[in-house]
Order: C-alpha cells, then sequence, then structure tokens
C-alpha cells in the first residue's frame, strides 16, 4: 500500500472531523448567543484557526494525526475566550454603558484572568510534552498545537472580539430584570439551599467521588488499541538455524493459501474446483484480502509507529497484508492462524491488526531470570501452563524459541595434553570439517569470489566420521582421531541464551483473543506468581513486560512531570488571585471531573487507556479554567461593586453560569466528530471530555461557591435572598 495514500486518507479524515467540530461550535454559538452575538464570537474560529496554523508553520509543527487532532481539542477551548469576553461586555452594555467603553472596560478586566486560566490549561498539557517516553514523544504535538491556540485566541478575544462587539452589538439596558428568568431563579434557589446546608453538600461530592473511582475497577484496561487501517501482518519465525531457503518455502506457502482462500473477487477455493457454485449464483467474495507485501529474512522498513520489524536473520519472514475494510482483518486472521498451526508445527506465525501506538509486541510477558538453564525453563513450563488455564490466551511461547540438536565436543584436557593437542587446535579441526575454511580467493572481473575448504555433506552429518576426524596439533605436526582425547555426543540445548542485567532470563509471552485484554490476564496471571515466586529456589524471580509494563512506563512518564505543571497551575493560581485559598479552591475541585469520566466510559462500554489519561489532563485545564472566571467574579462583586460576600457569591455565580455553560456546550460539540468518527484510539479520549466536563461544570457552579464560603468563613445560616422577579 502506498504510504503516501494512507498519509492523506488519514490527513483528510481527520480534517473533515475538524471541518465537523468548527460547524458544530459555531452551531451552539448561534443557538446560544443569537445571530448577532454568535456571529461575532463564530469569526473568531478561523481567526484563531489560521493563526494557530501560521505559527505551527514557524514551529515547524506539520499537520499529522497527531496534530489535527489537537486543533479539534483545542477548538472548543479557545471559543471559551471570546465567549466570556462577549457576554462581559454585553452585560456592561445591559447596565447602561456604551458599546465603546463596555468593550475598553471589559477587556481591561478580563486580560489577566483570561490569560491565566490559558495558560493554566496549557500548563496541564506540559507532562504529555515533557514526558520522556516513546509515547510522550507521540503526544507531544498536543501540548504545542493547543498551547499555540490557546494563545492566539487570547490575543485575539482582547483585540478583535471587543471590537467587533463594539461595533456589531446593541443591547436595550435590562435592569434587575437580567437575570429574572425561571432559569436564573432556579439555580440562584438551588445554589442558596445548598450554601445554608454546605456540610450535607459537601459530602454527598465527596460520596459520589468514592463511588466514582470504585466504579473506575469496572473499567476495562487497554493501553492503545488496534489500528483501525485494514492492515495486519503475519510473522513467521522458525526454529533458529532453518536456511532461509526453508523460511522462503513456507512463506510462499502461505501466500499461497491467501491467493487461493483470502483474495478479495474470488470463490473460495473448494468451491472454485467446480462448477456447482457458479451454476447457484452464488457472487464472489465482496471482501477480503486486496494485496501484500513480503519480506524474508528482515522486517522490511519501519513504516509506522506501530510497527517493530525483526531483526535481520534466515529464519525470519513478515508479510503485511491490506484487506478491503478493517471488518475482513478480524475475520481472516482466525482462518490464517489456523492454517500456520495446523501446517507448520514448528513455527511461530504471529498474526496480528496493526497496533496504534508504539511498543506493540506481546500483550503479556513475564520475564523469567536465573542461572540454570535447566530450573529456569522448569519455571517456564509452570508458567506456560497457567497461561494456557486462563480464558482468552492465545500463540503462548518463549523466545528462546525451539530446542536444536548440538554437537557436543568435550575435550579430555589430561590425554589433550599428553598428545599435544590444544583447544584451538580442535576448534580448527572441526571449523574446517563442518563450516569450511577459507583458503584463498578467486577473481572474476571485479567480483572476488572466496574458495573455501570444507568436507562433503554426507560426512559432516555422520557422527562416526565426525569421531574419526583427524585433529591436527600444530605443536608436533602431528594427527589424532578426535575420539582418543574428547567425549562426543548429541544433545538438545536452547537454540539462543539471552541475558537481562547478565543474569540468563526467558521471556515467556502470549497474545489475547478478540474481547479479552492483557490486564485481564495479569490479573489471574500475577497474584499467582507472586505466591509461586515464594516457593522458588533463591536466586530466581520474574518481572511484568507487555501492555503492562508499556502502560506503566508511559504513565510513569507523565506521572513523573506533573509536579512540575502542578507547580507552574499553582503559582499562576497565586499570582491571578495574591492567595492561597483561592487556589486551593480550584485544586479541590480538579477530581470532580473524575465522576463524569468513569460514568462516561461505562456508559459507552469504553476503557481506560492512555488516551483516557489524555483526556482527564485536558478535562483537569478545562475545570481550572471555569473556577478562575467564576473565582475572580466573586473578587470583583467584592472589591469594586462593594457586595455583601453572601451577595457576591450569589451574583457571580449567576453571571457567570451562562459563558460557563456555553463554553462546555462548545467543548463538548467541538469533541462529538472525534467520539462517533476518531475511531478506537481517539474515543475514550473524547468521552472522558464529553461527560467529564459535563458532570465537572454542574459540580463546579455549585462546589466552587460552597468552598469559597467555607474558606472565606462566609454563613447562610441566617441569610435571606431576595432575588429578581421574573420578568
Amino acid at each position: 500500500q502506498f504510504a503516501p495514500d494512507t498519509v492523506a486518507d488519514l490527513v483528510d479524515g481527520f480534517v473533515v472531523n475538524l471541518y465537523q467540530s468548527v460547524t458544530i461550535v459555531t452551531l451552539v454559538m448561534l443557538l446560544s448567543l443569537g445571530l448577532r452575538t454568535g456571529l461575532v464570537v463564530a469569526t473568531l474560529i478561523p481567526m484563531a484557526m489560521l493563526a494557530t496554523l501560521a505559527m505551527m508553520s514557524l514551529f515547524s509543527i506539520g499537520l499529522d494525526q497527531m496534530s489535527i487532532a489537537s486543533l479539534i481539542i483545542a477548538l472548543g477551548m479557545l471559543v471559551d475566550n471570546a465567549i466570556v469576553m462577549s457576554e462581559s461586555i454585553l452585560v456592561s452594555m445591559g447596565e447602561g454603558k456604551k458599546p465603546i467603553p463596555a468593550a475598553v472596560e471589559s477587556a481591561a478586566e478580563l486580560k489577566i484572568p483570561l490569560l491565566t486560566s490559558s495558560l493554566t490549561t496549557s500548563a496541564a498539557f506540559l507532562p504529555i510534552f515533557l514526558a520522556e517516553s516513546a509515547v510522550g514523544e507521540y503526544t507531544a504535538p498536543l501540548f504545542k498545537v493547543v498551547t499555540l491556540t490557546l494563545l492566539c485566541s487570547w490575543v485575539l478575544s482582547l483585540t478583535m472580539i471587543p471590537m467587533l462587539c463594539a461595533v456589531f452589538l446593541r443591547v436595550e439596558p435590562a435592569g434587575e430584570e437580567a437575570y429574572g428568568s425561571l432559569f436564573y431563579r432556579f439555580y440562584r434557589r438551588f445554589l442558596t439551599a445548598a450554601l445554608k446546608r454546605r456540610a450535607l453538600a459537601l459530602v454527598a461530592v465527596t460520596v459520589i467521588f468514592v463511588l466514582a473511582l470504585k466504579g473506575l475497577g469496572l473499567v476495562p484496561n487497554l493501553f492503545f488499541p488496534p489500528n483501525d487501517r485494514p492492515t495486519f501482518t503475519a510473522e513467521v519465525q522458525l526454529p533458529i538455524g532453518t536456511p532461509i531457503e526453508r523460511t522462503e518455502v513456507v512463506v510462499k506457502e502461505i501466500e499461497d493459501f491467501i491467493r487461493q482462500s483470502l483474495v478479495v473477487g474470488q470463490w473460495p477455493h473448494h468451491e472454485r474446483l467446480g462448477v456447482w457454485s457458479r451454476l447457484t449464483g452464488k457472487e464472489a467474495r465482496p471482501d477480503g484480502v486486496v494485496n501484500w507485501a513480503t519480506f524474508i529474512g528482515n522486517g522490511g522498513p519501519k513504516f509506522t509507529l506501530g510497527y517493530n520489524p525483526g531483526l535481520q536473520s534466515p529464519e525470519y519472514g513478515i508479510l503485511l497484508i491490506n484487506t478491503v475494510t478493517r471488518t475482513a482483518v478480524d475475520e481472516i486472521i482466525p482462518k490464517l492462524e489456523t492454517f500456520a498451526r495446523e501446517g507448520y508445527p514448528d513455527a511461530k506465525v504471529t498474526v496480528r491488526p496493526l497496533s496504534n501506538g508504539p511498543g506493540a509486541g506481546p500483550s503479556v510477558e513475564v520475564r523469567l531470570s536465573g542461572r540454570d538453564t535447566d530450573v529456569l525453563f522448569d519455571l517456564v513450563d509452570q508458567v506456560k501452563a497457567k497461561m494456557r488455564e486462563i480464558p482468552g490466551t492465545k500463540l503462548i511461547d518463549d523466545d528462546w524459541g525451539a530446542r536444536s540438536k548440538k554437537l557436543l565436543v568435550d575435550v579430555d584436557g589430561p590425554r589433550a595434553r599428553r598428545a599435544g593437542v590444544s583447544n584451538q587446535d580442535v576448534a580448527i579441526s572441526l571449523q574446517t570439517f563442518l563450516e569450511g575454511l577459507e583458503t584463498t580467493e578467486f577473481r572474476e572481473g571485479d567480483q572476488l569470489i572466496p574458495v573455501t575448504l570444507r568436507s562433503v555433506a554426507k560426512e559432516r552429518n555422520n557422527i562416526d566420521q565426525i569421531e574419526a576426524l583427524n585433529i591436527y596439533a600444530q605443536a608436533t605436526g602431528e594427527a589424532v582421531p578426535l575420539k582418543q582425547i574428547a567425549n562426543i555426543e548429541v544433545a538438545w540445548e536452547p537454540a539462543q541464551v539471552k541475558r537481562r542485567n547478565r543474569l540468563r532470563t526467558v521471556v515467556v509471552e502470549c497474545w489475547v483473543e478478540p474481547g479479552t485484554t492483557a490486564a485481564e490476564v495479569d490479573a489471574v496471571l500475577v497474584p499467582w506468581l507472586d505466591e509461586q515466586a515464594v516457593n522458588w529456589v533463591p536466586g530466581y524471580s520474574f518481572e511484568m513486560g507487555g501492555e503492562n509494563e508499556s502502560s506503566g512506563e508511559a504513565n510513569a512518564s507523565i506521572g513523573a512531570k506533573l509536579p512540575i505543571a502542578g507547580l507552574i497551575i499553582v503559582m499562576l493560581l497565586v499570582a491571578q488571585f495574591n492567595s492561597f485559598r483561592r487556589p486551593l479552591i480550584i485544586l479541590i475541585t480538579i477530581p470532580l471531573g473524575v465522576i463524569g469520566v468513569v460514568i462516561g466510559l461505562l456508559v459507552a462500554r469504553s476503557y481506560f487507556g492512555f488516551m483516557t489519561l489524555l483526556g482527564i489532563i485536558s478535562l483537569a485545564g478545562i475545570v481550572i479554567n471555569n473556577a478562575i472566571v467564576l473565582l475572580d467574579r466573586i473578587r470583583i462583586e467584592i472589591e469594586d461593586n462593594g457586595l455583601a460576600p453572601q451577595l457576591a457569591i450569589l451574583e457571580s455565580a449567576q453571571k457567570r453560569m451562562r459563558p460557563i455553560l456555553l463554553t462546555t456546550l462548545t467543548t463538548i460539540g467541538g469533541m462529538l466528530p472525534l467520539w462517533f468518527g476518531g475511531g478506537a484510539m481517539w474515543e475514550p479520549m473524547a468521552i472522558s471530555i464529553i461527560f467529564g466536563l459535563a458532570f465537572a461544570t454542574l459540580l463546579t457552579l455549585g462546589v466552587v461557591p460552597i468552598l469559597y464560603s467555607v474558606f472565606f468563613r462566609v454563613s447562610f445560616r441566617d441569610f435571606r435572598d431576595e432575588a429578581p422577579a421574573a420578568s
């Protein structure tokens, strides 16, 4: 398959998702803000996008799957600044101010809060950029593109949006009736009741949060899902020492099976032998293999992140196979596995789809380390037997491969010394006899052809001939039969010996059936290994590899950088509010998004993986943004407008409810195309942001005012609110 076409198709698909997100966000703003205000805010989208693309070009950030997805994620966030700015201008104009003074005052009032919220949202993505892992490198464009988009949005929100609002928007003074609708009155009464019973409200939120953490255990874990591309690989690994000619024969027979039984547009092989199937009117196979490429002795080029070609070896071969649809991949893989298992029991044939992320090795790996090979393989057999008992496992094997027949020559030292023969003499004579010794070179044109001296194949395969081999002693110039100075035997030994941390290490590996995750297998296997390891001989141990290790390393690489992001966010918040209590309120509200994330993953039957973690990090930045604008409004109502703390909390919540809800709706709307059209990789990230933000916003509108009243000791016990009457 031509790689540029594949890349172009992927980019085009995400560009379509981007257009869909722009359309959805624009419609949400038009329906929520009205035609004029919606159009003013919507102008920010093309301006910010064009500015971001220009900045991406300046910083050499290309358009790829990750960067375009980053634009989609940032799309819902970039309109937040414009919505908050336009809402503030509308409120000021509704209070009787002229358009230009209202625009200037709103820009001056919001420039620092909006910058702080943009920077804190960007800082939430910083651990992804700093993560020292392959996954971190893969997802680094998220931080770069989101940061550039939010900063461009901030600049435009302070310049273009106030100008457009002053020119095109006209609002009649609304007086006290601005927040007198049924919707605002209901929210104000609900918030007042919660503030009077804040202990009960906080306990209820805490209980819901704890239940959500418990529910997280019901969500399946999956590091990276299989790729959506209609492409899969069939990796053939014959016993070590197999000549490349034998590998070529096996691979060609697999190709024949694909050609006869799996190629699109043909009748199955057993039906094509007769004419009955044609007479019955059966159609040819509508789906199946389109084409394939074969590499023998090497794995070919690394054409995608999730493809790890094997090292050059004569017993190795791989087929890269393209199908019509992704569904055909899941149907063909079992057929190809069955054919390979029944036809080549000595071969290890691994058939699997392409992976989305890095580290596309076996799903489950157990590394067993020790010094004695026999003891080590006793443990290997035990682990393999346990893996076979676990439902959903397949292709259980180890990385040392099948044992091979070897000729052991044990030189008897005393006898060899009496004959004047050294170990080097034995080695040279055996090499000459078995493998050959290069004696000279023959030149033909510009080619040098080595001339090798060795015995005929019939003699090399005869152990009697080997025992009778004369060993030439360089010290004495005499020859001695090998059997007189050495004991010769044939034994089955490991074809290769691998070490890790200088200890012999065998990796026992297996793959999982569709519908089973590596985490489910690990949940059964790891406790059993812990129990068995207690009784092992001292000096033998195990480590988990596979998805368990890859996921742990990826999460740890991000977790190691979280304190840096947390420190930057705290410093920005402290600088913004000149207070420690307000930043603490914001930090407490961040985990509330987990409630919605768990509910969303359970409802959508999705999984928790690395992309879900990225969604939670993105969610944290948005929650911080909403909390900042709400707390800053409370400060303005108290310090600038002179309201009592109780009224300031209620008035600020009312005034910031609409822009917070609108930013939530636009972000959710922008993520919908990623949920329904982004594929298995982006689906959990979109779900975590959509559901997490929906629940976090509702809780933020209630929890932030309650926490403010607790931290600043604002009592509502005897408070009586006189809400505006409905118009």
